[in-house]
């Protein structure tokens, strides 16, 4: 139901809008028009901006059908006159702001009677604006927001704003105070905060016959960007003793047009300023600073004054006897000036602001803790001091405060480690943006501590901190913290963690991710809680990461691994002893044996006829009967056996090769015997291999007896082929 239009250079209101648009924004554009049929289709729109168009027309019944229209913005366009026809159905209407445009009056008629729920009213501009009459806000009872911008008013009717009972918050812009006085007193009995903006004061004069002093019921008054002088500030002092309601008064962005020389004007008549009790001066400038007086004719002024506050207005110093006369003071801010030890010294004199509570000296020239501490040591009732934003750099040993310190802000100093200086009665210490890279220091009392930004890598220690309740530390490079940590502040009740680089472990996911009660305690989570590693879950919110199993249970995945290599070195041995691997892995021995000499031997290297592989329980036959019947043929052959023609000392299986290669034929004696000989096997083996590296038909089988063919292994093809022949 939101239609975002604006700052799209349209010069009309877009055709097609229907019931579904509930907010439309067409500001920054350049509209020109509004017709009764533009926004007819729109029933169910509760916000309408038109702000910075140029829109100098609007028909009778542009508005006619928005009856459930809360929100309207027509500022700065060119609307000549404006019409109550515009507003006679917005029943409902609580915001209207009709600022900037180029009329002159508020109409002929009373343009806001109907709209009975109106809150908040903007009207006026800075130019053509002239006359506020009688009837121009006839029918509205309470507006929590009234803005005249009149800075041309020439013409108030009196009691032109007697019709609104009760104004909240009235802001006017006027340029000149003639018709101020008038104004005030229609209003001073129900207004609650009066603004006045862009006021040249010079001619300003008060008068006490024009207010009456009862039913006032004015409560705060704001001057801004407004100039005075030195007798018209006298006159506004004389406004706030006579309107006795005015609580609360705020200078901001104002000039002074005067040296401060108050002892000729008629202060002597003026006690106190008035009821007042809170004093907020921002942004106050000065032309002729070099001559101004040292304001002692008005310090008599201040003794009920309870709360003051003087910003970003070149302070430098509040004098001693100032310091005294503010008996009533409770809070003193003086941020953003050019206070310094030196200057300090004389503000916190002896019998200086006896009942202040809380200082703000936040973005000021002071550099020593330990002399600024003792410096203080006059304000016995202080509990709340701020010195933020001072350039510290180091914290001393030891440092002396005023005894009640509860709260003490350190924040953005500097300082780059803690020591024993922090006042054990603290309750409250923010050391926030520092160079802190860890916390060890006891402090018994501490309910609050603000340690975020800087460099700790893990929370601090529970038993230095007892009674800690509240801890930010945010945005430090904290990695993970746990359950048992967290446990150990038995009184915590907020936790700000977010915003650091946080190792997303599997016990620290596990934690996080089930603790229901952690987000009860967490600030900000879970959407400032991200992961930093693993890489793969950068980025991500710390509630929604997940990890893999082998990530989360690696002892066991390496456990379940090792049993499975366990299992598969056991399955491999079954298989080689089924399907032979130990012969394939003698084969391959052998054939590398064999790669190292030459594939063929020479005719000289040949020195037997034919190597004799028998089993040693057959020998009686083959040493008796073969070998005799061969070694004595004519022509003689010449047998290698192992009992007779191996090399002692040599190698087993390098003899075998060796006798093979050397030998023109390998004769097997074959039996059931010779089957169940390991040697013989090798024997065979190798003898096999000479069968498929050099396709020869070396060997020669003798059966010595019967035997059945299985019993040659079925790895041994070619001479199971050649029993078959």
């Amino acid at each position: 139901g939101v239609c975002d239009g604006h700052s799209r250079s349209l010069n009309s209101i877009p055709s097609g809008l229907t019931a579904g648009v509930k907010s439309l924004d067409l500001s920054n554009n350049e509209i020109t028009y509004v017709g009764n049929r533009d926004l007819q289709r729109c029933v169910n729109l509760k916000t309408l901006r038109l702000r910075a168009n140029e829109i100098h027309t609007v028909e009778e019944d542009s508005f006619f059908h928005l009856r459930s229209l809360e929100y309207l913005d027509l500022s700065y366009n060119c609307l000549p006159n404006l019409s109550s026809s515009w507003f006679r159905s917005l029943y409902v209407l609580k915001f209207l702001n009709l600022l900037g445009n180029l009329y002159k009056t508020l109409g002929e008629t009373s343009l806001f009677s109907h709209l009975l729920n109106l809150r908040t009213l903007k009207v006026g501009n800075s130019n053509s604006f002239t006359e506020i009459r009688e009837k121009d806000f006839a029918g509205l009872t309470f507006l929590e927001e009234l803005e005249i911008s009149a800075q041309n008013l020439q013409v108030y009717v009196p009691k032109s704003l007697t019709s609104i009972q009760n104004i909240s918050h009235l802001v006017l812009h006027l340029k000149q105070p003639v018709l101020l006085l008038d104004i005030l007193v229609d209003i001073v009995s129900s207004l609650d905060y009066l603004e006045l903006r862009d006021t040249d004061l010079h001619t300003f004069h008060f008068s006490e016959a024009s207010i009456s002093e009862m039913n006032t019921s004015i409560k705060k008054l704001v001057f801004r960007n407004v100039q005075f002088t030195d007798e018209s500030f006298v006159e506004v002092v004389k406004l706030f003793n006579y309107v006795s309601g005015i609580l609360e008064v705020e200078f901001d962005d104002c000039t002074h047009d005067g040296i401060g020389d108050f002892r000729t004007l008629a202060l002597d008549r003026i006690r106190y300023l008035g009821n007042v009790e809170t004093l907020t001066i921002r942004k106050l400038h000065i032309p002729q600073f070099f001559l101004f007086y040292d304001l002692s004719s008005i310090y008599s002024l201040t003794g009920r004054v309870r709360r003051v506050t003087i910003e970003n207005s070149k302070v430098f110093l509040v004098p001693c006897l100032l310091s005294q006369h503010l008996k009533s003071l409770e809070y003193l801010d003086l941020s953003e000036n050019l206070m310094s030890e030196e200057t300090l010294k004389n503000s916190a004199c002896e019998n200086a602001w006896p009942f202040l509570q809380t200082l703000v000296l936040r973005q000021n020239r002071l550099k020593s803790l330990e002399k600024t501490g003792e410096l203080l040591l006059t304000l016995k009732s202080l509990t709340n001091l701020d010195i933020s934003k001072n350039n510290f750099l180091s914290m001393p040993e030891t440092c002396q405060w005023p005894g009640r310190m509860k709260q003490l802000n350190l924040s953005s100093t500097r300082i780059h480690s803690l020591t024993q200086c922090l006042p054990q009665t603290l309750e409250i210490l923010d050391v926030s943006s520092n160079n802190l890279d860890s916390f060890s220091l006891l402090l018994p009392q501490l309910k609050e501590l603000y340690i975020s930004r800087n460099k700790l890598k893990t929370l601090p220690d529970a038993s230095f901190l007892p009674v800690l309740s509240i801890l930010r530390i945010s945005r430090n490079i904290i990695n993970t913290f746990s359950k048992e940590q967290l446990d150990s502040f038995q009184q915590l009740k907020t936790l700000d963690a977010g915003g650091n680089s946080f190792i997303c472990s599997c016990d620290f996911l596990a934690f996080a991710q089930r603790q229901q009660a952690l987000a009860r305690v967490l600030a900000d989570w879970p959407d400032d809680y991200r992961c930093d590693s693993p890489s793969h879950v950068r980025g991500q919110r710390v509630q929604d990461a997940r990890l893999s199993l082998s990530e989360c249970h690696r002892a066991a995945v390496v456990s379940a691994v090792c049993c499975a290599l366990f299992l598969l070195l056991l399955l491999t041995g079954v298989l080689c002893h089924r399907l032979h691997g130990l012969w394939y892995m003698k084969m391959m021995w052998a054939w590398l044996q064999a790669k190292r000499k030459p594939r063929k031997a020479p005719r000289r290297d040949i020195c037997y006829d034919a190597f004799v592989s028998y089993s040693e329980r057959d020998s009686y036959w083959v040493e008796n009967l073969m070998v005799q019947e061969l070694e004595h043929f004519n022509p003689p052959f010449k047998l290698c056996l192992h009992k007779r023609d191996f090399v002692p000392g040599k190698w087993i299986i390098d003899n075998i090769i060796d006798s093979i290669e050397k030998s023109h034929k390998t004769i097997f004696v074959l039996s059931e015997n010779f089957v169940k000989s390991e040697w013989c096997k090798y024997e065979l083996d190798f003898s096999h291999f000479r069968l498929f590296d050099e396709n020869n038909d070396a060997a020669i089988l003798i059966l010595l007896e019967p035997i059945d063919k299985k019993a040659i292994p079925q790895r041994f093809c070619k001479l199971r082929k050649i029993m078959n022949t």
